[in-house]
């Protein structure tokens, strides 16, 4: 099987080789200490790009002394859209207890009224439209971490364009060793983009020897 770089990818990397040049972002580890220091007000950074979960379960809600905990961000759309991630909920086959199971199922994913209550209680993204389009609409619903802002309609438009048509299961193992090379490229370890990019085939070629570039 044969992969191609993209050439939207190459865009993203000159604009972000660009960015960490200028100083407007930096390098940390995602995770890292580096990069949640921006949780704390001493940590002086701007914004953060990434998914619904990003805001109520990864930002320090519960440390009194961060950003969220006083409730000091705000949600907007981003310059393009994207997913990351999901909770998923199996069946285990042969299973002795196939009713319970299915009802545990049915109670965690179409049921509107369970859904909705996730949602108040937890600040979640639930896979349940009418659930999500009912309290984007609830003028009583906000965010804690984000000051009461309500932003589910922003949610729910962009869970709306999702396309997962060519995912595949090479992509995060891709994605990562992407990431990488091209954070050496943008810390000036690798002198140029087309050695950060030998780097990623080299990456992949361990990871996945069927594929060929």
């Amino acid at each position: 099987m044969t992969y191609i770089v993209d050439d939207n990818i190459k865009k993203w990397v000159d604009m972000s080789k660009e960015e960490v040049d200028a100083g407007y972002t930096g390098t940390g580890d995602l995770w890292g200490d580096d990069w949640s220091a921006g949780f704390y007000p001493d940590g002086k950074v701007f914004c953060y790009f990434g998914p619904a979960w990003l805001i109520d379960f990864c930002m320090a809600a519960d440390d009194e002394s961060s950003i969220a905990h006083a409730g000091g961000w705000a949600a907007t759309t981003g310059p393009q859209g994207f997913s990351w991630g999901g909770t998923w909920i199996c069946a285990a086959n042969g299973t002795d207890n196939p009713t319970l199971v299915a009802d545990i199922i049915r109670k965690l994913t179409v049921d509107t009224e369970i859904m909705t209550g996730i949602v108040k209680q937890d600040n979640d993204f639930v896979n349940n439209k009418p659930a999500m389009e009912a309290m984007a609409a609830d003028a009583s619903y906000g965010d804690a971490v984000l000051g009461g802002q309500n932003a589910l309609s922003m949610f729910c438009e962009g869970a709306n364009k999702i396309d997962k048509s060519n995912i595949c299961e090479y992509d995060q193992g891709c994605n990562e060793s992407f990431q990488a090379a091209m954070k050496d490229y943008f810390e000036g370890n690798t002198a140029s983009y087309e050695e950060a990019l030998e780097a990623f085939y080299t990456s992949v070629s361990e990871k996945y020897p069927e594929l060929t570039h």
